[in-house]
């Protein structure tokens, strides 16, 4: 889908090429430095170099044979030096990139590069019988605004979220239950009172063995067989894993309404279960692959994609069990014969970057996978405003309901102060809904507005301020934008002055334009870097510039009606470019703040 931009390199691309002093291959349009006065520059060094002359007479010559017309996209091209500079006709680019956001609303940004090809976005994958912790927390909100940008680019995705339900933790589990009572309640809580069985079930065996009660073997023994009446389908064990499922779901499925989060499927590692055995075997047939004398099952000298080798890993157990490389690569085989995508991303935790070497090196060593692009998105850890990394261990660690309804509780604080003071007028039915939208909205945007790699910190001044790099200031720009549409007397949805938007000729009107202008190449970028930060940058540099916009020139008191008619277009413009920025982060944009 071309946009106004495409269009503006579109046609200098084929002027150039009109002229025959060029190659379509020297053809090379960069963005100029900051302070060189045009929208994109040619490098004339590669086509001057094949012709043996000189880069600046080329320059020249190509600027001599060069000429746009009026209704062109092209305003100028002038050569300074070796370099041909272009400059936007502003009054066209004005009039068809506001046309263009108005016409297409809530599409304005999408795109159809991706049609026709699936891609499967495993993100949140959280571990059955346990809350969701921050490492969740991350993978949750990164890879659903991966998903949201690669659907907005036009692929077909399907979103996955891999459960950890399998595993002899569930026999540990089962028999601390069978000893301790099985909890009631829902949500975290219950949640928590199985951890808390779970953990007091091991700290038995910490425990003097001085009678049968803290013996560790036998409490070994003990989870072992219900381990093993579990795997082989024993009623009241399946019973009780069934309950840990669905009180985990119904937990989590609290904590995702809230986020906005959705998945197209939900399958567990225990879903492909009946797979391993095909696996082992298939493996097993591998030069790389060898038996040992215990019956370890291990992989030794395999490469990476680049060539790297691998450290020596186990698929199988001495005492039979599989690991999660095993299930990893049986979800590989299943996706592939299922879906027939075209690339699986994992959003998982940076320390998990060697098991997913391995587990595609392997799956490809095994015939799987060769035309599918297996990518890992990492990220960092998160910690405390002091430095602190946030830890089960450490006693600090954060938890996602706990999360979110902290951040609920103090952007309703913020809101209620703002409104004691005067500076906001809202509806008592309508805070409740503007706290959890603000508050969660910080949530996200904390974790979304830098390059995932990096650690975050959780710093609730920062997250919940009005000003600066953060999602309230965002939301409250937005909100800004519906407000003034609001005091024109325009409604959402409502038609807006008939103006030609040429009249926006101040630096300060065209500097927002082209901010708009420039978000159609933003969300492509994003989506091939997998990168969410991208778009937060975007809509920070776009809520500043239109900050400077409204602080220095008057839209409702505009100075004619026609300029006030085509300020009106540039805030209704703004608004919905803001609105579908923020929605690719699954950050809801308010009309009052």
């Amino acid at each position: 889908m071309q946009y106004v931009l495409d269009r503006f390199a579109a046609e200098i691309r084929a002027a150039l090429a009109a002229t025959g002093l060029i190659a379509d291959d020297e053809i090379d349009l960069a963005e100029p430095k900051a302070n060189v006065p045009a929208d994109l520059a040619l490098p004339c060094f590669k086509a001057a170099k094949r012709r043996g002359v000189a880069p600046p007479r080329l320059a020249q010559e190509l600027a001599a044979a060069l000429s746009f017309g009026p209704d062109s996209l092209v305003g100028g091209v002038q050569a300074v030096g070796p370099f041909l500079n272009f400059t936007l006709n502003r009054a066209e680019f004005v009039r068809q990139t506001i046309a263009e956001i108005l016409r297409l609303g809530e599409r304005y940004g999408s795109d159809d590069r991706g049609a026709g090809q699936t891609v499967i976005v495993e993100y949140s994958s959280p571990n059955i019988a346990k809350r969701m912790h921050v490492g969740h927390i991350r993978s949750t909100i990164i890879g659903q605004a991966i998903n949201n940008l690669l659907t907005f680019l036009g692929y077909h995705t399907i979103a996955d979220n891999h459960l950890g339900d399998y595993g002899t933790q569930f026999g540990t589990m089962i028999a601390a239950m069978e000893r301790f009572g099985r909890p009631e309640g829902e949500g975290e809580a219950v949640l928590a009172a199985i951890e808390e069985r779970y953990a007091r079930y091991n700290q038995l065996k910490g425990m003097a063995a001085d009678d049968e009660a803290h013996d560790p073997e036998a409490l070994d023994e003990e989870a072992r067989a219900w381990s093993l009446k579990l795997e082989q389908g024993d009623p009241y064990a399946r019973e009780l894993w069934q309950w840990m499922v669905d009180t985990t779901l119904r937990a989590n499925q609290r904590a995702y309404d809230r986020l906005g989060v959705r998945f197209d499927t939900q399958h567990g590692e225990s879903f492909y279960a009946e797979m391993l055995p095909q696996v082992i075997a298939e493996a097993e047939r591998l030069p790389c692959v060898e038996r040992e004398p215990g019956g370890a099952l291990v992989v030794k000298g395999l490469r990476d994609t680049n060539g790297k080798e691998l450290p020596n890993f186990l698929i199988q157990r001495s005492d039979g069990a599989t690991l999660y490389i095993t299930r990893d690569v049986a979800t590989i085989i299943y996706r592939e014969r299922t879906y027939h995508p075209r690339r699986i991303i994992y959003v998982v935790g940076q320390e998990q970057e060697l098991h997913f070497r391995q587990t595609f090196a392997l799956a490809r060593a095994m015939g799987y996978a060769r035309d599918i692009e297996l990518i890992h998105v990492p990220f960092g850890r998160v910690f405390t405003a002091d430095g602190q990394p946030l830890s089960t261990r450490r006693g600090n660690m954060i938890y996602l309901e706990s999360l979110l309804d902290e951040a609920k509780a103090r952007a309703r604080a913020i809101i209620e102060q703002k409104i004691a003071e005067g500076k906001t007028e809202l509806p008592a039915e309508q805070i409740d809904e503007l706290a959890d939208a603000i508050g969660v909205g910080a949530v996200i945007y904390n974790d979304l507005y830098q390059d995932p790699r990096r650690n975050i910190t959780i710093d609730w001044e920062r997250m919940l301020a009005f000003e600066g790099n953060s999602a309230p200031y965002l939301q409250y720009t937005h909100a800004r934008c519906c407000s003034i549409l609001r005091e024109a007397g325009i409604t959402t949805g409502a038609a807006l002055p008939s103006v030609d938007p040429a009249v926006l000729e101040d630096e300060r009107e065209v500097a927002v334009v082209k901010q708009l202008a420039r978000f159609p190449e933003v969300v492509r970028r994003a989506g091939e870097q997998y990168a969410p930060y991208v778009i937060a940058d975007w809509l920070y540099a776009t809520a500043r510039e239109f900050a400077r916009f409204y602080r220095d020139l008057r839209v409702l008191n505009a100075p004619t009606p026609e300029l006030r008619a085509a300020r009106l277009q540039l805030v209704a413009a703004t608004a919905q470019a803001l609105r579908n920025g923020l929605r690719l982060l699954n950050i809801r944009a308010p009309e009052r703040m």
